[in-house]
């Protein structure tokens, strides 16, 4: 079987990283483009993976036409999520787009009706769900090795602060523990729990001396089906040790 043919848009650091240590180990796809309206991006990306100049694109409708891809990996920022997929939908190819999703629920359900119409598919990329350690504990709580499930704690602790080149991008977001890191959390919990939450008490907030835009803190109680209660704390200015990335 012929490889898919895969478009990526967004090659800032994150994207880069995609390009540089996840597509390459994958034998199913053939990267045929990479496209970013920053050309510094590019520039960096035939640096440090030494792409070839003639597929680097600074459209996404210029890479399209000319290189006919069967799919688009999006690892753009939040804001260019909802535009780009629409736009890779609209020209009738398979998405993989970076978490978070969308914006809002709303636009996210714009997108998934978009893709249903099209009969396309498009997926959103929630890595944690593949690490070994939730995958080990899901099987435990489904065969409930340890007996019935009625409460989970789980903290996330990072210390993030401005570097030596200002902030980064999380430090700018609207929400970046909720909507960009605690996503992942979340998103374990319905892994391990194979349930979905009906309840949710939960409160964010930033002390003033941060480097962070938002929330940089929160706390949460959620109610699962079943009557399994999570208390959650994430944190990305805690001086307590580090937890590992999923908590």
């Amino acid at each position: 079987m012929a490889p898919l043919r895969l478009l990526q848009v967004g090659l800032g650091p994150h994207g880069r990283n995609w390009a540089r240590q996840v597509v390459p180990q994958i034998e199913e796809v053939e990267l045929v483009a990479y496209v970013d309206k920053d050309p510094y991006a590019l520039d960096a990306l035939r640096e440090e993976s030494k792409v070839a100049p003639a597929l680097c694109f600074e459209s996404l409708k210029e890479a399209i036409a000319a290189t006919q891809p069967e799919a688009v990996l999006n690892t753009t920022a939040l804001a260019a999520h909802v535009p780009l997929t629409t736009a890779a939908l609209d020209a009738g190819l398979h998405v993989l787009v970076e978490k978070p999703f969308a914006p809002s629920v709303a636009l996210a359900e714009q997108l998934v009706d978009a893709a249903r119409v099209r009969g396309l598919v498009l997926m959103v990329s929630q890595n944690y769900r593949y690490f070994p350690a939730p995958r080990a504990i899901a099987t435990m709580v489904h065969e409930s090795a340890l007996g019935r499930l009625f409460e989970i704690s789980i903290d996330f602790r990072r210390y993030s602060t401005a570097g030596p080149n200002g902030r980064g991008r999380h430090h700018l977001e609207e929400q970046p523990l909720l909507v960009d890191m605690s996503i992942h959390h979340f998103d374990l919990l319905r892994l391990i729990l194979s349930r979905e939450p009906h309840r949710i008490f939960c409160e964010a907030w930033n002390p003033e001396w941060t480097s962070f835009s938002g929330p940089s803190v929160a706390v949460a109680s959620i109610v699962f089906e079943g009557g399994v209660v999570v208390s959650y704390r994430g944190s990305w200015i805690s001086a307590a040790p580090v937890t590992p990335w999923a908590g």
